[in-house]
């Protein structure tokens, strides 16, 4: 199958409990967007066309028609809704059937998944929700991996260009509710940007589970790690004190809150270490 070049009338089947409108996404540069087609998030968080593109974010099924081929990035918004959408099916020796029920499948274009991705190229569409008489594949969008149900990202603009210092970074929320890097150390971040947004573009945020993320110096397997004071790197916990030594119930608190934990070493400054992100509080001086 190739990728539609009309509108398109996908059908949804409205018993998902991911199923909603997402807030108006911005579009792509010198990019049209058909309606009813399947749509995602590129590197640089605009929407696009889901297309044979590893590093895009499936989302879901494009509500309009937008033409955007002379505007800049962001020039146009999209309307994109999340939810279990019909698509046709690869037809190929990686054709999906029942068995295949509760499986991943892969966007090889703006209407078509396949089983596998032998060659990866393909961008994860969903989990695989039914499969029809006629052989048309419904996708649950919003399920974009096989990792425990624990994990969770979060769609959010960028207040801040993050195109170039902000990728594998711990970020937070500014005061209009939009997504810059984490400041000061030890603060409570929101979760580590995996997507290099300019400003006003989608931000993708794992805000639960695990990534790869940027420290400021070595820090061995199994540490707690915090918001260090170096651009929303990452560093070791420190532990929680008091500045009286526990004399008053109201005396303030030092130390960093916990964000996660290191599954590997990072060996130093700029290493791009795996961890698990599991915001856990603040840490104790002495267990009790």
């Amino acid at each position: 199958m190739t990728a539609s070049l009309v509108n398109l009338d996908t059908c949804e089947k409205g018993d998902s409990p991911i199923a909603r409108n997402l807030p108006p996404l911005p579009v792509a540069a010198a990019t049209i967007i058909l309606q009813g087609v399947m749509v995602a998030i590129n590197l640089s968080g605009y929407l696009v066309e889901a297309s044979a593109d590893p590093t895009l974010r499936v989302l879901g099924r494009s509500e309009e028609y937008v033409d955007n081929s002379a505007g800049t990035a962001g020039a146009k918004s999209c309307k994109v809704r999340r939810g279990v959408f019909g698509w046709t099916n690869s037809g190929t020796t990686q054709a999906l059937a029942d068995l295949h029920i509760g499986r991943m499948c892969f966007a090889v274009d703006n209407q078509t998944v396949a089983l596998r991705n032998p060659t990866g190229v393909y961008p994860v569409a969903g989990r695989i929700y039914d499969v029809d008489a006629d052989g048309k594949v419904y996708v649950e969008h919003g399920v974009e991996s096989d990792q425990p149900s624990g994990v969770c990202d979060l769609f959010l603009l960028a207040g801040a260009d993050l195109s170039t210092t902000g990728q594998n970074r711990f970020v937070a929320l500014d005061s209009s509710g939009n997504v810059v890097l984490a400041a000061p150390a030890g603060m409570v971040a929101l979760g580590v940007l995996l997507n290099a947004p300019a400003s006003g573009a989608v931000a993708i945020v794992r805000r639960r589970g695990p990534c790869r993320m940027l420290f400021s110096a070595n820090v061995a397997e199994g540490v707690l790690i915090a918001v260090t004071v170096t651009s929303g790197k990452a560093k070791a916990a420190v532990n929680t004190t008091c500045d009286s030594s526990g004399a008053s119930a109201t005396a303030a608190l030092t130390g960093s809150f916990i964000m996660g934990q290191t599954l590997e070493e990072a060996t130093g400054d700029d290493d791009l270490a795996l961890v698990d992100i599991h915001p856990m509080g603040c840490r104790p001086g002495t267990l009790a």
